[in-house]
């Protein structure tokens, strides 16, 4: 009965995802994409414009969303394909790793640790195995990325984040230094693992070209 239930709700859930997808399509054709602001390595704008030439190609509508939300809205039917950060709940959803950088220690300017050149994990109490506990406990009661600066600059928490971000959000009372022995922060591509759509698929394979030539240099 527990395993009849499971199945019944997961069922369920993929019907109603259905409809909306479906209710979506009589709109005209359209791809939602799901991003967190800045959770993208640079690679969103160079991904949608190059798709735009495909032939495959559909407008795109990018959904902006809180952290972790996208593989909800996937499986919810409100969005076609996301990027995200794992790890993540990756139930029902088929997925392509884009890139992986390193992360940063993002500290008060006057942090006592400020003034070293680069970090280890030790340095900031962690290991390997807790810093994915730690960035979510940093994140918590923080609804973007600018808010979770701000509590930095404040002396309030310190935290890992992608080296990425070091260029968009330089900030006065934020320093930012590398941690070469942190885990890299993967980025994937992920959509319904049961998508049909040659226009997804398109996407996918810009995407995959895209940050191809970004881990190259070109």
């Amino acid at each position: 009965g527990d395993v009849l239930l499971a199945e019944a709700r997961v069922a369920l859930d993929a019907l109603e995802a259905a409809g909306r997808r479906a209710r979506r399509a009589a709109e005209g054709p359209k791809l939602v994409l799901a991003v967190k602001a800045d959770g993208d390595a640079g690679l969103l704008e160079p991904i949608l414009a190059r798709y735009a030439s495909e032939p495959d190609a559909v407008p795109v509508a990018v959904r902006l969303c809180g952290w972790q939300e996208q593989p909800r809205l996937l499986r919810a039917g409100e969005a076609d394909v996301a990027l995200v950060h794992a790890p993540f709940d990756g139930t029902g959803l088929d997925t392509e790793t884009l890139a992986a950088e390193p992360r940063v220690a993002v500290l008060a300017v006057d942090h006592p640790l400020a003034a070293r050149d680069r970090l280890e994990l030790a340095d900031l109490g962690l290991d390997a195995g807790s810093v994915e506990r730690h960035i979510d406990e940093a994140r918590r009661g923080h609804d973007d990325l600018a808010q979770v600066l701000t509590a930095v600059s404040l002396g309030k928490v310190v935290t890992l984040l992608p080296a990425s971000v070091t260029a968009r959000y330089p900030r006065p009372g934020v320093v930012y230094r590398p941690v070469p022995e942190a885990p890299p922060v993967v980025l994937a591509l992920a959509w319904p693992e049961r998508s049909r759509s040659t226009a997804t698929a398109a996407l996918v394979r810009v995407a995959a070209e895209v940050a191809e030539a970004a881990r190259n240099g070109a």
